[in-house]
């Protein structure tokens, strides 16, 4: 299993050319088809923003040149909404970029959230900010929690954790102990895929939230990525992970992988 086809979006803002460089060395690393879709808005077309929007087909390919990457540019209809219309059904893997207010009417606002929800493809979502410069995929944290959304984060992200350093499974529950069964099975799990795990669970005693634990530990690990379930209405995956999604869906600071 690895990733054949990533697709990157394209816009007018400031966070293209970190989330094209980032998309690039993935599809590098992967040997994999880089397919980048202009998902620029009408207002994109309008005031000061318009030279960038026409440039965009032009600078995306001339920053793949003389890269090892075999490249398509798509544009997407400024009113396009579904995951078909924004070209996520024949991809392994989605890149896109945090919601920024300063520059979100330049870019169709499905993306990152409705298309995360709905593609059924992973997306890698990056940081507002991120310049691309830093390499991801060294330490690993995976937020595990047995749930459908957890199973499959995991499963979509064994290429990365294959090749990373070291991958942390984090698991944050009342009951929590390195010799709870389901703990070793998933880390057993992943061995056998060839992933070096250690077990990084945290006891919940009520002193702090599952996001505020997680954080805890990224810093803890130097972790450089974050791999989680997608979380949308269900009442039970808003019990365990508390609103989660939307948290590093807009205030985190470093790379989330996430499957829903």
């Amino acid at each position: 299993m690895s990733f054949q086809d990533i697709v990157v979006y394209l816009d007018a803002g400031a966070n293209t050319v970190g989330r094209v460089r980032t998309a690039a060395d993935l599809a590098t690393r992967y040997r994999a088809r880089l397919l980048g879709v202009d998902i620029s808005t009408k207002a994109a077309r309008e005031g000061d923003s318009n030279d960038a929007a026409l440039a965009i087909q032009q600078r995306f390919e001339t920053s793949l040149q003389g890269m090892n990457v075999n490249f398509t540019y798509r544009k997407a209809s400024a009113d396009a909404r579904t995951p078909e219309e924004l070209f996520s059904h024949s991809a392994d893997l989605l890149v896109a970029t945090q919601t920024n207010p300063a520059d979100s009417h330049l870019s169709n606002s499905a993306v990152p959230e409705a298309v995360l929800l709905g593609s059924g493809v992973p997306m890698l979502v990056l940081p507002a900010g991120w310049t691309g410069e830093k390499s991801i995929g060294n330490n690993i944290v995976v937020a595990w929690n047995i749930s459908r959304e957890a199973t499959r984060a995991v499963h979509d992200a064994l290429p990365l954790l294959r090749t990373a350093q070291c991958v942390y499974l984090f698991v944050f529950a009342p009951n929590y102990s390195d010799d709870n069964e389901d703990v070793q099975d998933m880390k057993a799990h992943l061995e056998r895929h060839g992933v070096k795990v250690i077990l990084a669970g945290w006891r919940d005693r009520g002193e702090t939230d599952m996001t505020s634990a997680l954080f805890a530990n990224l810093d803890r690990e130097d972790a450089d990525l974050i791999v989680c379930g997608a979380y949308s209405h269900s009442p039970f995956s808003e019990a365990v992970f508390g609103g989660v999604t939307k948290i590093l869906l807009s205030n985190i600071s470093m790379p989330v992988f996430m499957s829903h």
